[in-house]
């Protein structure tokens, strides 16, 4: 996630620049309002994106702005002065809300506006905030919302994506820089303290863990698969323990509640999950937004990609950090996930597709084994 990032070359950006964004760009934007995406995993995978304006501006006063559900995620980002609400709500909710947090930003007088996410809404948020420069994506619809506007490209990686924007408004993204690691709060990190104590394991434990959970139940692998997986990596590796991610659609197998390996992690908020996973020495599970939390920090990952595809969504290499991606690797992947009207062959009995069920529990097992031979040693 935070190696190396090659530098778009001018012409591949399409940017349309209007004359009072040029004029700002050569004074230096005073304040700088970042809006960032809506998912977890494209907010991990824009901090490129966000420390190349730190850099380029480092008197600048940067603003992040995030959806309440993901607020002490973006309090996190070290990169920020100050984090701020974003619109909530739908319908004529979403209307109000839009018009209310754009006069409240109004009176911080902003100067320009990196709108990440490619929401109708974050433009529209942008302009009735009167920010006189405003980049961004060319998608939906609201190319008249913004002064600056950018193609945004399929055949690369996400974070090149909002790395282009970050150029258009004329940061520049240097050859060889990384992005530094979240930055948990102590009120996260003694959640993780008193799990691992109320677990009976030792400070220094490091388990391994486990996310079957995902957005969308085609984008999960079988319940029954991480059953086997886990249960013979216990097996197989004595003394291994495992912290498991209860959340659905993965429902906890009777046999495992009282069994001294395990520990579950429920009801914990993103940036408590994200403690617990910096205590981890490897993650597995599938393509989500605890996935991007481990490479933001450092850990290890083995991650199955079924409807989307690792070039394009996992993890960027980094220095002695592994992230290994199993994938069936099927030609019409990524898709646009319209389950199941395109997929070639027709769901599993459990509702999964065919890519996700292509991959074996013996496969990810290897995986995970070749993982965990060098995945971090405890600290």
């Amino acid at each position: 996630m935070f190696g190396v990032y090659e530098e778009p070359a001018d012409e591949r950006l399409a940017v349309e620049t209007s004359e009072t964004s040029r004029q700002l760009a050569v004074a230096g934007p005073a304040r700088i309002l970042v809006r960032l995406p809506n998912w977890v995993g494209d907010i991990v995978m824009a901090l490129p994106a966000v420390q190349a304006v730190r850099v380029e501006w480092p008197g600048t006063h940067l603003v992040g702005m995030a959806r309440s559900e993901h607020l002490e995620l973006a309090r996190c980002i070290a990169a920020f002065d100050e984090v701020v609400e974003a619109p909530g709500g739908a319908g004529i909710g979403l209307v109000t809300s839009t018009w209310s947090v754009a006069r409240r930003l109004r009176s911080h007088r902003f100067d320009a506006a990196v709108v990440l996410a490619p929401s109708f809404e974050a433009a529209l948020t942008a302009w009735f905030s009167g920010i006189p420069r405003r980049v961004g994506h060319a998608t939906d619809r609201r190319r008249l919302l913004l002064t600056t506007t950018v193609l945004e490209r399929l055949d690369c990686h996400r974070s090149e994506g909002y790395t282009d924007l970050a150029q258009a408004l004329g940061a520049q993204v240097v050859l060889g820089t990384t992005t530094p690691i979240l930055t948990l709060k102590d009120d996260d990190r003694a959640y993780a303290d008193r799990f691992f104590a109320d677990t009976g394991w030792p400070g220094d434990e490091r388990p391994l863990f486990l996310n079957p959970a995902a957005a969308k139940t085609p984008r999960a692998w079988s319940a029954d698969r991480f059953q086997i997986l886990a249960e013979t990596l216990i097996e197989r590796h004595s003394g291994l323990r495992v912290i498991v991610h209860e959340h659905a659609p993965f429902d906890v197998p009777a046999a495992w509640v009282n069994h001294p390996a395990f520990a579950f992690a429920r009801g914990a908020s993103l940036t408590e999950l994200a403690a617990l996973i910096e205590r981890c020495r490897l993650y597995v599970g599938n393509d989500s937004g605890p996935m991007h939390l481990a490479a933001a920090l450092r850990v290890p990952t083995v991650t199955l990609y079924g409807p989307s595809i690792p070039g394009r969504t996992g993890p960027r290499s980094q220095p002695h950090i592994d992230h290994l991606a199993v994938s069936a690797d099927f030609a019409c992947s990524p898709c646009r996930e319209r389950f199941f009207d395109e997929c070639p062959t027709p769901p599993s009995s459990d509702g999964r597709p065919p890519c996700l069920q292509e991959l074996t529990v013996e496969r990810v097992r290897c995986e995970v084994e070749r993982a965990l031979r060098g995945a971090r040693p405890s600290r």
